[in-house]
């Protein structure tokens, strides 16, 4: 059993089993150099529910992610299906929609928290200007760009955000380039978050408040994929929790149940390898099929993405 670390809070509030679909993935591959590091990914998010992915290094998490939301590396490859369900019921393919519409649909429909918060942000750019830019380029009114962006950073939880606006990111603590990141991901409001190892360089307390306010996202509607190998976060804040080994799913279900009775023989290693903070330690051996070590090798490939 994982134990959730005793700084978070809670997670409360049932998803509704009934709630459409947000995003409906089918079939998912992924393949860098010729090799296949994500196959045959299925996967349902759902509004107002939190789902983690989680996985040891190397798994195909992130290149998940990545392929979701159209920001694979340079030659890498995906196929499938992802039906993506906006908020007035219009639906599209994810995988198929053309580079243009995809852009567009980043922000107001997907956004995308990244791991590196420092590295997502460009040091010469003011923090104001990273949030005005994102709302120019989807047409957001020059004259409402300020209030919608001081909003999205009190949304993050950062105190003051007027006295940040000007501030570059390298005068940032770790915390609050992680929290402008998120208020970048979020400024649109899109329907899903995809967070994608967020909190793994944070500490616990700063850790738990990030999450806390992911959490919130999901209590208001919003679906939330969190790409995770801490178990202890899937197990304190999760609706369901997917596991992937070697580029597949070995089990999935709803949090409590996994992470307390994992079934599958991959998922009781990965529990009983975790450290007592609930991040993984040792590297199990796959229980299941190939291609695990290639996960691994063309995930460095692509430039270290997990």
């Amino acid at each position: 059993m994982v134990n959730a670390p005793d700084t978070a809070a809670p997670n409360t509030g049932a998803p509704d089993p009934g709630a459409a679909p947000v995003l409906d993935v089918s079939g998912l591959r992924v393949e860098v150099g010729g090799r296949r590091v994500v196959d045959c990914l299925d996967l349902v998010l759902r509004a107002g529910e939190a789902t983690a992915l989680v996985g040891r290094s190397g798994s195909g998490k992130s290149l998940t992610a990545r392929a979701l939301a159209g920001l694979l590396p340079e030659g890498a490859a995906r196929s499938g299906s992802a039906r993506f369900t906006s908020g007035d019921g219009a639906g599209a393919d994810l995988l198929s929609l053309p580079p243009g519409r995809m852009r567009a649909l980043r922000g107001p429909g997907i956004g995308y928290a990244f791991q590196e918060a420092q590295a997502s942000l460009n040091p010469t750019v003011p923090v104001g200007a990273h949030l005005q830019e994102t709302l120019k380029a989807h047409g957001v009114a020059r004259d409402r760009r300020r209030a919608r962006g001081l909003a999205a950073l009190r949304g993050a939880g950062l105190e003051a955000p007027e006295r940040l606006w000007r501030a570059y990111p390298f005068e940032l603590s770790g915390g609050q380039a992680q929290r402008v990141a998120l208020a970048l991901a979020c400024v649109l409001d899109p329907r899903l978050l995809i967070a994608d190892e967020i909190t793994s360089a944070l500490d616990p307390l700063t850790q738990a408040g990030v999450l806390d306010t992911l959490r919130a996202r999901t209590a208001a509607g919003g679906s939330l994929l969190l790409i995770t190998h801490d178990l202890a976060v899937a197990a304190r804040w999760a609706d369901r929790v997917a596991v992937l080994d070697g580029g597949r799913i070995a089990e999935s279900g709803p949090a409590e149940e996994v992470l307390r009775s994992p079934r599958h023989p991959f998922t009781r290693e990965l529990v009983r390898a975790a450290e007592p903070g609930g991040r993984v330690g040792a590297h199990p051996a796959s229980a299941g099929s190939a291609p695990g070590a290639p996960a691994a090798a063309a995930a460095r490939t692509a430039g270290g993405a997990r």
